[in-house]
């Protein structure tokens, strides 16, 4: 069994060194880009105002790539898990939705009654309560298969309530909501890093423990049960996490697609291990949001395309591969 198990875990930790020392490169060449010394490995001499291009616009934009694209990846992960679901993702289920319903409540609804990270977490949690109750069966068992459903109901619903309330503001204030809901890295300052990597920190003991009481749960609930594994605190505690990891992606960068369905199939197929696998979806969710915030710095456009086009372009291709590959592996 050990010798089984140990070349895999070496592949693994090979994979994760290789994917850090990628992820610190792209964002090397986000840093040294805008400041057009390509050829140089980094700028001998820096003008004031390249010094402020470097400190302050471009290494807040790729720290919070990092952390918003770590956060998207985890909360994937822990749905993916929770529902047995591949399509099982924030995104997918309603949940940036409707934290990004809740945002816009709190600003438009009851300006000053509600902090916007206490409504984007209030938005996600309604979205998560209206799909897991709309997926229950008839003997209170969640039924997967409806999950998608769901969240695709909820997630219209709560979409269609954002777009009533932009299409009541001012221009100018509907354009700036407009491009944040669309997904951006645009304009992040050093308190957006503070923001997605205080949430990371804080939730870095509960994933901790998650990440071993899941791979029990993995093997069957059975199985978890007969072992002493806390079944249902293990499910609700992911579930929170993943809301909360979602909500606080959401309120630094807006309703990104694809990341938080994407990263965790990637890392498992990168890693070929069994187990939670988050933080190898951490890692690849990173890597994904770094790599989409370069292909807007070097397209040819006349202004930089927000994130989140990129990411749903390459999402709506990956999507229909994992449903046609679903449909494929279900019986007849």
């Amino acid at each position: 069994m050990m010798s089984r198990h140990n070349p895999l875990r070496q592949r693994a930790r090979m994979i994760s060194g290789g994917l850090i020392i990628l992820m610190l490169l792209l964002v090397w060449l986000t840093l040294l880009l805008p400041l057009q010394q390509p050829g140089a490995w980094w700028p001998q001499s820096v003008t004031p105002w390249q010094d402020y291009v470097l400190w302050q616009l471009r290494a807040p934009r790729a720290l919070v790539a990092i952390g918003a694209g770590a956060a998207l990846a985890l909360s994937g992960a822990l749905f993916q898990r929770t529902t047995a679901n591949a399509l099982g993702s924030p995104d997918i289920i309603g949940v940036n939705a409707g934290a990004a319903a809740g945002i816009v409540a709190t600003l438009t609804v009851w300006p000053g009654v509600l902090p916007v990270p206490l409504g984007a977490l209030l938005g996600a949690l309604t979205a998560v309560v209206l799909v897991y109750s709309g997926s229950m069966g008839r003997f209170g068992q969640l039924q997967t298969t409806q999950i998608v459903i769901a969240g695709i109901a909820v997630a219209a619903v709560c979409l269609a309530l954002v777009n009533f309330a932009v299409s009541q503001l001012r221009i100018e204030v509907a354009q700036q909501l407009a491009a944040l809901l669309s997904g951006s890295l645009a304009n992040k300052r050093w308190r957006d890093v503070w923001l997605i990597g205080g949430v990371l920190l804080v939730l870095i003991p509960p994933l901790l423990w998650l990440r071993r009481e899941l791979a029990f749960v993995m093997v069957g609930q059975v199985v978890a049960n007969t072992l002493g594994v806390p079944v249902r605190l293990t499910n609700i505690l992911s579930i929170l996490c993943a809301v909360v990891l979602a909500s606080a992606a959401v309120l630094v960068v807006g309703p990104v697609a694809f990341v938080a369905l994407a990263a965790p199939h990637i890392a498992r197929r990168l890693m070929a291990v069994q187990g939670a696998g988050l933080f190898s979806a951490a890692l690849i969710g990173a890597l994904l949001m770094l790599l989409a915030d370069l292909i807007t710095l070097l397209l040819p456009t006349a202004g930089r395309l927000p994130v989140g086009v990129i990411t749903a372009a390459l999402g709506g291709s990956y999507l229909m591969l994992l449903l046609y590959t679903e449909l494929r592996r279900s019986p007849a």
